[in-house]
């Protein structure tokens, strides 16, 4: 028996396993947002992807994977104007779950 498969298992390209910089040109204004007690992705992880990006940073106090859209106003109101207005905040936000 084995466990069920996430949608990274059917991602279209193969796994590098080596670290890299992302390297976007074009790219609008994004917004990333990285939890600090992540158990799947470290929060270092998605300081590293905004700066490479140019990105504006949501930091979240937290220790769970998902952060926006589950019901914390500090999260998603930044979220929801960024997907809604493409609205970034003026400088980087910290949340706490």
């Amino acid at each position: 028996m084995s466990g069920a498969l996430d949608s990274c298992a059917f991602w279209p390209v193969p796994p590098t396993s080596q670290p890299h910089t992302a390297q976007v040109s074009g790219l609008p204004p994004t917004l990333v947002v990285s939890v600090t007690g992540d158990p799947a992705t470290p929060y270092q992880a998605g300081v590293d992807l905004a700066a490479a990006l140019g990105s504006t940073l949501i930091t979240v106090e937290g220790t769970q994977h998902t952060a926006a859209l589950q019901g914390n106003r500090c999260v998603d109101d930044v979220v929801n104007a960024y997907l809604v207005d493409l609205t970034l905040p003026a400088s980087q936000v910290s949340c706490t779950l």
